[in-house]
């Protein structure tokens, strides 16, 4: 059963003074883990260039180069996670405010100045202090709710017409696992849930159709993480072709059915002895060596009856372990269930918001709608077409990272000048293949000698369109 707790009579001064330092810090990683992890991502790349099958148990997550190219990015992100927690390197050691006794802890007061104190350090990052406000429901501010042991509080709430940003306090009464830090050393935790606006006709909007699915935060202590979860409202509206416009205030319900997160310890059942023994002895009958350079000389026939014995071998590990096959798992995945079911009142900021309307749409349907920029984040309205990719770069010609939400057109324009921005649209697999590799070779300073990043888009690219704010 779930109980609530009045988050307003909890006096966060204490805990914020002792906190503030832990969240704006850097937490770089212990080495072992810092190498595990550049190990793991390599591999991910080396084998995306070398278009081959995987060839381990920890390889076999990762993507084959037809997955690398699927156009769902929450699932690319998915797998890549799931590869990484295979690692098996030792867990992390994060600093810890409080002695770790779980009574002691589960004293400690809810934070309530959440983005203050993460502002600088989110991929949306920026002051949000003159942005966010606290999270209330009929004039009060919202109460944490407790379920299967572990509380989650909503903090704070900042809202425009692109995006909508809720901060959150999870706090268990167990220890959370050491959980397996992503490529900015950040934890790797998400959630399963769906959000309801009463100003639109849908109910119960599942929260990956528009929204991270990472919670972009830090462990405080061992049974305290806190975050950021952000919802495309903008865009979700466009590409589900509602033409729903965000008014000024609204009413919205937000339910968590689990948050998760990726274990740093790896507690995959291995491959059974019998299992590994007949795929080998089946190599052996068709005349085919175990080793990489084995593989590396058969031909494509028998580069195929590797795959299909690889592959058969796999099967037959899933069906003793049918839930290793589903996501998330007890192998993978520290899980904390639900449900927290929170309403509360949202009030639109629009405090330096600008909107362009462009409205260039080439005949083949190729062009841009119109460009929002907020404090945070720049938005592009577009047509959808995912055999297309959208790359934004800011007045210095620099890539802005796109979010994988809304294929790709909203980007954070933290460190970015922003003052006029580039907008390329080009073809989906050969930006992938060609294009962002040549930014990214370990030798684009001396090709940028004769030519950009921006002069190679300005070539290959299907539709170009600047844009200046700052007139």
């Amino acid at each position: 059963m779930n109980k609530q707790l009045n988050a307003s009579q909890l006096n966060d001064t204490q805990f914020d003074d002792k906190i503030k330092n832990t969240l704006n810090a850097a937490f770089p990683l212990p080495e072992h883990v810092q190498n595990a992890q550049n190990e793991a991502f390599a591999k991910i790349r080396s084998m995306a260039a070398e278009k081959k099958e995987p060839k381990t148990q920890n390889d076999a997550a990762l993507l084959s180069e037809d997955a690398v190219h699927k156009k769902n990015v929450h699932k690319i992100r998915t797998i890549l996670v799931r590869s990484l927690a295979g690692a098996g390197v030792a867990a992390a050691v994060f600093f810890c405010i409080y002695i770790t006794n779980p009574t002691v802890c589960a004293q400690i007061p809810i934070l309530n100045r959440i983005f203050n104190e993460l502002g600088d350090s989110l991929k949306f990052a920026g002051d949000y202090s003159n942005l966010a406000e606290p999270v209330k429901n009929s004039g009060k501010e919202l109460e944490s709710i407790t379920a299967n042991g572990a509380t989650l509080t909503l903090s704070e709430i900042y809202c425009n017409e692109s995006s909508l940003y809720l901060s959150l306090v999870l706090h268990s009464d167990e220890k959370i696992p050491d959980t397996y830090p992503n490529e900015y050393g950040k934890p790797t935790i998400e959630l399963n849930g769906s959000v309801d606006f009463d100003f639109d006709q849908e109910e119960d909007i599942l929260w990956l159709d528009g929204g991270d699915s990472y919670l972009d935060g830090r462990m405080i202590d061992d049974y305290t993480f806190a975050g950021i979860i952000r919802f495309e409202m903008g865009q979700y509206f466009t590409y589900t072709g509602t033409g729903v416009e965000v008014p000024e205030r609204f009413c919205a319900k937000l339910s968590i059915e689990r948050i998760f997160g990726t274990k740093l310890e790896d507690t995959r059942p291995e491959m059974p002895a019998e299992l590994r023994q007949k795929y080998e002895a089946a190599m052996k009958e068709h005349g085919l060596g175990l080793t990489d350079e084995d593989y590396e000389q058969f031909t494509e026939e028998q580069k195929n009856i590797e795959h299909q014995l690889f592959n058969d071998m796999w099967n037959a590990y899933y069906e003793l372990y049918p839930d290793r096959q589903t996501y998330p798992n007890q192998y993978d995945n520290w899980i904390k269930e639900g449900p927290w079911n929170f309403e509360f009142e949202v009030e639109r900021n629009d405090e330096d918001i600008k909107r362009k309307d462009i409205n260039d749409i080439t005949e083949h349907g190729l062009g841009i709608i119109s460009v929002t920029k907020t404090p945070v984040e720049i938005s592009l309205e577009m047509e959808q077409n995912l055999d297309y990719f959208a790359v934004i770069l800011d007045a210095n010609g620099t890539l802005m990272d796109g979010n994988a939400v809304g294929n790709h057109n909203t980007a954070s324009i933290s460190g970015f000048d922003t003052s006029k921005i580039d907008v390329y649209i080009c073809d989906y697999i050969e930006y992938m293949d060609e294009l962002k590799g040549y930014l990214w070779s370990d030798d684009y300073e001396e090709k940028a000698k004769e030519k950009t990043f921006k002069q190679l888009l300005d070539e290959r690219c299907v539709y170009h369109r600047e844009i200046t704010f700052d007139e």
